[in-house]
């Protein structure tokens, strides 16, 4: 995304020729984590293994792309539905087969605006730095009234907070011990824009065809660049793999975070401390999506999530399940992991459906297909996404993004903190350096 909108926009800026960019794309595609398929060949519907979601649609750059493409956006929940689950109807709470009832599920989503409120007022303590975020919850519910009240309320109070932490995993991408407090200052947008959220019907990366289609003569994909060389005062020389060059002014990088981290792309000379410091110190998320066919629909239809709080300690757990029912009327549904795991596809496919029975008994279907993203075995990507976590700073977004040598731009969705992790921030990355360019 970042890529192809950095050239969009010096393309619509009047001040370069289409014959005066380059786009190099090391993968056969274009879109980097976008990246919509079919589910399956008997099941050909479109599904995002990577991007899925537009966060946010009031001053959601990418909402706007898509209104002015004519894209249709389908709302799931008027706000966030991690962070704040009572904006979404049909989000529906089970204890083993019990379903909970409106008031307990009302409740719970009262504790969790509770819950982040506190980790905010923490958060703007000052001295939050460097603290997990699994500590500090602990710590809260043992010291804090208020939650330690509701911890004592009911048998099932515990397990349901921690329902509330495992939707904020989810939607970090990190484990709550390697998620930094300091992610909590502003917890009514933590990555995305207010107003709805919605999925794209058509698939995301019919975005992606739109925002390319006015650069598509300049976009050389399968070109992967082993070296970029500034050295030159007078401009830059770009090095492939398979002993092709280009010779260029300036130049954007806008491979994944994980890809810099990876040593696989060399800088002549070598990048400055500062910058190399951040690399090594900002993460990449891991949110692996498994998404599960069955032969029909045995949940509710109106669900379009579906949570399990008692979920078995010996095999994996799904913290939120989402209904591809509810979105596009078809019996897939899709569980989220924030953390890596040794288990085979085939295992973590079954994983789901193991919880599943405990939701709604032994006589469900079996699943007909499935498939898992390992974006963090990506060679391109190595990762789902940018986090903040206890090893970086918040300075480390200001840091990626910062030129060198007035010649050698970076972009995507880490080099921006208030969407870091978001479509928007590769979008509003690309458009931001072009800016950069145009003053130099």
């Amino acid at each position: 995304m970042a890529g192809v909108a950095t050239a969009n926009a010096l393309l619509a800026s009047g001040r370069f020729r289409a014959e005066e960019l380059c786009v190099l794309e090391a993968q056969d595609r274009i879109g980097g984590r976008v990246l919509t398929r079919p589910f399956s060949d008997e099941l050909p519907v479109k599904v995002d293994a990577g991007a899925a979601w537009i966060h946010g649609t009031e001053g959601n750059p990418v909402a706007d792309l898509a209104r002015a493409f004519g894209v249709e956006l389908k709302e799931i929940s008027a706000r966030n539905p991690w962070l704040h689950p009572s904006s979404c109807p049909g989000f529906m709470i089970y204890d083993g087969r019990r379903r909970l009832s409106d008031h307990e599920v009302d409740e719970t989503w009262r504790w969790q605006e509770l819950l982040l409120q506190k980790l905010q007022e923490i958060a703007w303590s000052g001295n939050a730095e460097g603290k997990a975020l699994d500590v500090v919850v602990e710590q809260l519910l043992a010291q804090d009234p208020q939650l330690r009240d509701i911890v004592a309320s009911s048998v099932d109070a515990r397990k349901r907070l921690d329902l509330c932490l495992h939707l904020v995993e989810t939607w970090m991408g990190s484990a709550s011990d390697e998620m930094q407090i300091d992610a909590f200052g502003e917890i009514d947008l933590m990555g995305d824009d207010p107003g709805a959220h919605c999925i794209v019907p058509d698939g995301m990366h019919s975005l992606i065809k739109h925002l390319s289609a006015p650069v598509n003569s300049v976009i050389r994909t399968g070109v992967t660049v082993a070296s970029i060389n500034y050295e030159d005062l007078s401009g830059v020389f770009i090095e492939c793999t398979d002993g092709s060059h280009v010779r260029a002014t300036r130049v954007v990088v806008t491979c994944s975070l994980g890809y810099l981290k990876s040593g696989r792309l060399r800088f002549y000379p070598e990048l400055p401390p500062p910058k190399a410091n951040a690399i090594s110190r900002s993460q990449m998320g891991q949110c692996m999506k498994v998404m599960v066919q069955f032969p029909h629909v045995f949940w509710p239809e109106s669900a379009s999530f579906i949570t399990q709080i008692n979920g078995k300690e010996q095999r994996i757990y799904f913290p939120v399940i989402f209904s591809y029912y509810a979105a596009k009327g078809v019996p897939i549904l899709e569980g989220d992991l924030a953390q890596e795991t040794l288990l085979s596809n085939e295992q973590i496919a079954h994983g789901l459906f193991l919880q599943m029975q405990d939701t709604f008994g032994v006589d469900i279907p079996e699943p007909v297909g499935y498939f898992v993203t390992r974006w963090n075995q990506d060679e391109w990507a190595k990762g789902a996404y940018s986090s903040v976590t206890v090893e970086s700073t918040y300075e480390d977004p200001d840091l990626l993004r910062q030129p060198v040598a007035d010649r050698l731009f970076f972009a995507g969705e880490a080099t921006n903190y208030e969407y870091q992790g978001a479509l928007q921030a590769a979008y509003l990355s690309g458009h931001e350096r072009t800016v950069g360019i145009h003053n130099e």
